[in-house]
């Protein structure tokens, strides 16, 4: 049932998506842009006023909060700051905030980030340890910028790859000479995972195979990450094999830097009853650790396993990380030391609330029943993303009166000790108005 409502979900998402980008190709075809984005953003601040009303608090001398983010936030740390992203209602549709360690926003009314002529939506990020590299969503295929650390766009924006067929998520991760751009894309009866190179200038590589997934069959909701003592990237995906969304597993395959495919056209992770999906993965220095959302217990829930640098599964079964009441879904994970905090949607309460567990190393979860991070600043907060770095964890999330992630929301963070501590209640409003 669950696995049949998140098909039909994509695919609301993906109808969604494509509104947003119709949105832009209006401003292109004669719609008064400035007159349109400045009645969106007028309207929005109106709704954030009211809506700050049910607790979000006014910080560093900016007056109001604002709801001008559309589908939730992405983070990433670098060079001492972390760097939160998001699809935006103003021009470009990308934008994105520097936030210290200490919690201060450096940038809150928002930096635009896509300073191409296409609106975007849903960004990623990932640091190579110079730049910050913003992917996204357009009307043509997946497009990117680099970002200075101290928050200039370095343009030009470059185009990972150009079709009127992929879709997201689209994701990013960086090694100090290439990022890989991964992302979906879709054909009359199939679904497969690409890839793309990105130099560290921002050079859009040729390659020859970049096919991640077997066809034709129907693949989605890839994750990468990049280990740095094996020289390669995994990425991680959920895969049909032809089963139909009810019964989707994880797979995962390897690249090198030079773009050389080392698992075929992928290895299993998870082969659990039900679905498994909606997977992020993280290198932790020893191992790599796989989150997902799984229905083997006819309600969604948490797991994960460790996977070797060489590819083995160390716990093909799976190991439980929240198996609570309710939904828990759109796991993500963030390591440090000999722990991660895996932080995920959860249900268990009713609305949708931010919940995490620390993952020891060795595969110990060490809190079993999950811990809240979202404090109920929002009636409904979703779609979260964690980074480490500056000695805590930094969770980003949606905060919304009513669940609809495709209208204006406010984007709210919470930074998190390795005790488990919130140093931030209520959350930190990533956008405001001054």
């Amino acid at each position: 049932m669950f696995a049949k409502g998140r098909l039909h979900m994509k695919r609301e998402v993906k109808a969604g998506i494509a509104g947003l980008l119709f949105g832009s190709m209006l401003v292109g075809c004669g719609v008064a842009p400035d007159q349109e984005a400045q009645g969106e953003v007028e309207e929005m601040t109106a709704e954030a006023t009211s809506s700050a009303e049910t607790g979000l608090d006014e910080h560093h001398g900016y007056s109001t909060p604002v709801a001008v983010a559309r589908y939730g936030p992405a983070v990433a740390y670098g060079d001492g700051k972390y760097f939160a992203v998001w699809t935006d209602v103003r021009t470009g549709g990308i934008y994105g905030t520097r936030v210290k360690p200490d919690g201060t926003v450096l940038d809150p009314e928002g930096i635009r980030i896509n300073i191409g002529d296409d609106n975007g939506v849903r960004p990623a990020i990932a640091f190579n340890g110079k730049y910050f590299f913003v992917v996204w969503e357009s009307r043509d295929g997946v497009d990117g910028v680099r970002v200075k650390p101290d928050g200039t766009v370095v343009g030009p924006v470059f185009r990972a790859i150009q079709t009127d067929e992929s879709f997201g998520p689209v994701r990013v991760a960086c090694s100090p000479k290439i990022c890989l751009v991964t992302y979906t894309i879709s054909g009359d009866e199939e679904t497969v995972i690409f890839f793309t190179r990105v130099t560290k200038d921002g050079v859009v590589l040729s390659t020859a195979d970049r096919t991640l997934s077997a066809f034709p069959n129907f693949a989605y909701d890839a994750s990468s990450t990049w280990n740095n003592s094996k020289k390669e990237f995994l990425v991680v995906w959920s895969d049909e094999h032809g089963q139909g969304p009810e019964h989707a597993d994880i797979y995962g395959n390897r690249v090198k830097e030079n773009g050389t495919i080392l698992d075929g056209t992928g290895f299993p992770i998870s082969q659990a009853e039900g679905a498994q999906s909606t997977p992020d993965v993280e290198w932790t220095g020893k191992n790599y650790q796989v989150v997902w959302s799984d229905d083997r217990n006819g309600n969604p829930d948490i797991y994960g396993t460790r996977v070797s640098g060489h590819g083995t599964v160390k716990a093909p079964d799976g190991i439980p990380i929240s198996t609570a009441a309710g939904a828990q879904t759109e796991p993500r994970i963030a390591h440090h030391n000999n722990k991660s905090l895996v932080v995920w949607d959860d249900r268990r309460d009713g609305p949708h609330s931010v919940w995490g567990a620390r993952w020891g190393e060795d595969g110990d979860v060490w809190d079993p029943s999950g811990f809240p991070i979202s404090t109920g600043d929002q009636p409904q907060e979703y779609l979260p993303d964690v980074a480490y770095g500056g000695g805590k964890f930094f969770v980003v999330y949606a905060g919304q009166e009513t669940f609809d992630p495709f209208e204006p929301h406010f984007i709210l963070g919470t930074r998190v000790t390795h005790q488990a501590a919130l140093k931030d209640v209520p959350a930190l409003p990533l956008i405001h108005e001054r």
